[in-house]
């Protein structure tokens, strides 16, 4: 059986992004056999999401929504796409955020979000740099699907390390390590 995960667009991103991310996630993952499609619906951004205290738009509540549209079309996975400023809990900002299966084997839809606002050049006065751009895009997104698939964030030179910083995105690879990938390899066995 093949799985498809869903890219979904969210407020203003440049559609050109999700073309790239999309062909980019099919070489990562196609060892597997995953599919990537791009929602044909964009989502908008609600009032009540924006923090206007912070600036920042509350990540877990666009992860609801998220769940939701999942959730009804039957979703095996998704990863929204964003281009605003994000955070989530006690964190300041985040480069996305993903929602863990608690197991599984369940029907419960697997969902995340990168928010590429953070990853641009031009948001610390630097001259953008379009190929680093879609790596940190692939990276984090990367990621964030690994959370759906149960790994947590490892020490290793792994795609899971966690980045608390534009620099340490920058310092890891796209790559699981051995162990990382063994997790998944086995997730993927208990898929079918």
């Amino acid at each position: 059986m093949k799985h498809k995960i869903y890219l979904q667009k969210i407020g203003l991103v440049d559609k050109s992004i999700l073309v790239k991310l999309k062909k980019n996630l099919e070489w990562s993952f196609k060892r597997f056999g995953i599919e990537f499609k791009i929602c044909s619906n964009d989502l908008g951004l609600y009032k009540f999401e924006y923090v206007s205290g912070k600036k920042q738009f509350d990540a877990p509540l666009i992860l609801k929504r998220l769940s939701k549209q999942a959730e009804r079309k039957n979703y095996f996975r998704i990863l929204g796409i964003i281009d605003q400023d994000i955070f989530s809990g006690f964190f300041e900002y985040n480069f996305g955020v993903a929602k863990l299966p608690k197991e599984f084997k369940t029907s419960i839809p697997k969902v995340a979000l990168i928010s590429i606002f953070r990853l641009k050049e031009s948001n610390y006065d630097r001259e953008e740099n379009s190929a680093l751009l879609e790596k940190r895009i692939l990276t984090e997104s990367i990621h964030e699907l690994g959370h759906t698939f149960g790994l947590d964030h490892c020490e290793n030179d792994c795609v899971m390390q966690f980045s608390e910083s534009l620099m340490l995105v920058d310092k890891k690879t796209p790559n699981f390590c051995v162990k990382c990938m063994g997790i998944l390899e086995e997730a993927f066995l208990n898929l079918d």
